[in-house]
């Protein structure tokens, strides 16, 4: 499918995440599995005072589950690393996070009693980036000063002149943010964001994404959770359709083109292990197998 020129409507993925970050706060109430106690004032009204009854919730859980197994064990991991990587940065007090492709992510409210001295750059489709920021402020959400919001369509715009309009600089150390996006783009799209953050001047900066392994022929039938996701997302999400994926040998080339080496990889295994295994080893599910973590940082 042709990636979309323009986005017109706030994004339905991002949507979905909200409601899966939401439920696993309800659901798990722990910093571990359930960290984001936010997501629930990106919801709907309705669907804001319906999961108030623990049954629906559980119902709700219940159907997402059944409509791509292993997705909510997955929004869990992928909160989890990506929480952890923000609030290191802000810890380290570095000078700049940006956040490409955010979403209803939180972090910045989450974790605004740790942020000194960066700045924090928030880029998305106008669409879903207005509606955040009203669902913030309906929520009586402060937005930490150092918030900068920049609307961008990623598929027509220059990346690089939306941030510098906005004050960043090639010349500090970045922490970038690329969650739940690279799928969704074409390969050229993914190499030019790729590239921008391989210009960082700082060796220390680093770009963290996740992406969707390869399909293959087989992959429906040899990897947990692929079959129904495939069909699912061809069934209610065909705007917003898979158009890149990339094995560890691919990404690793792609990188090297794009000025960065990679400093972390982990598979569906080691994202299980590392974020899905509570106290005493124990698992609190499977994720969908398809998706895998990537960090890089400038080559020189």
């Amino acid at each position: 499918m042709a990636e979309k020129s323009v986005e017109r409507t706030p994004s339905k993925t991002a949507l979905f995440t909200a409601m899966r970050r939401a439920l696993a706060n309800m659901r798990y109430q722990d910093d571990r599995f359930g960290p984001d106690n936010l997501a629930l004032v990106f919801l709907p009204a309705l669907h804001r005072f319906l999961l108030k009854s623990r049954s629906i919730q559980e119902r709700t859980w219940n159907r997402l589950a059944a409509a791509m197994p292993g997705m909510n064990e997955y929004i869990i991991a992928r909160t989890a690393f990506f929480d952890r990587l923000f609030l290191a940065a802000l810890k380290e007090r570095i000078p700049q996070i940006v956040l490409l492709g955010a979403g209803y992510d939180s972090r910045a409210c989450r974790f605004a009693e740790y942020i000194h001295d960066t700045i924090i750059f928030e880029l998305d489709a106008a669409p879903t980036q207005n509606r955040k920021i009203k669902c913030l402020q309906a929520a009586g959400i402060k937005i930490p000063p150092e918030v900068q919001y920049i609307p961008i369509n990623f598929a027509a715009e220059s990346l690089a002149d939306a941030l510098a309009l906005s004050g960043y600089s090639q010349r500090e150390r970045t922490l970038f943010l690329w969650e739940g996006v690279s799928y969704y783009l074409q390969r050229p799209a993914v190499a030019a964001t790729l590239a921008f953050a391989g210009r960082c001047e700082k060796r220390d900066s680093l770009i963290a994404f996740d992406i969707c392994d390869a399909v293959t022929p087989d992959t429906p039938g040899t990897v947990y959770g692929a079959a129904d996701f495939l069909n699912a997302m061809q069934a209610y999400h065909t705007d917003e359709g898979l158009l890149f994926t990339a094995r560890a040998g691919e990404m690793e080339t792609i990188l090297a083109e794009s000025n960065l080496r990679m400093t972390q990889y982990l598979d569906a295994e080691a994202i299980e292990r590392e974020y899905l295994t509570g106290k005493g080893g124990v698992s609190i599910g499977r994720m969908l197998g398809l998706f895998r973590f990537v960090c890089a940082a400038p080559a020189i």
